[in-house]
């Protein structure tokens, strides 16, 4: 299970990822991120990883291709440190 929760704050998109980001997850937030691109192509894009669990391949294939966009990603923890040092 994985909850996207989306947040608009001092000119940034938030997403607060919650859970195990895998198979059809990974497509929910590829989406949410293609519509905030959509709606506000210059606005800035954090991701928040503090609170997901695990991460499967395609999530990290996923993570990586915002990243190389310009999105910011933000979170303590041991998962979210560890994906932000594998993408980074």
């Amino acid at each position: 299970m994985l909850r996207i929760t989306t947040r608009n704050e001092d000119a940034a998109t938030v997403f607060v990822v919650e859970g195990k980001l895998i198979g059809p997850w990974v497509q929910e937030l590829e989406r949410c991120w293609r519509a905030a691109i959509s709606v506000e192509p210059g606005s800035p894009i954090l991701v928040n990883l503090a609170k997901v669990t695990f991460i499967d391949d395609i999530g990290k294939q996923l993570i990586a291709r915002m990243r190389r966009s310009g999105v910011r990603l933000t979170g303590a923890g041991l998962i979210a440190e560890f994906i932000r040092a594998e993408i980074e």
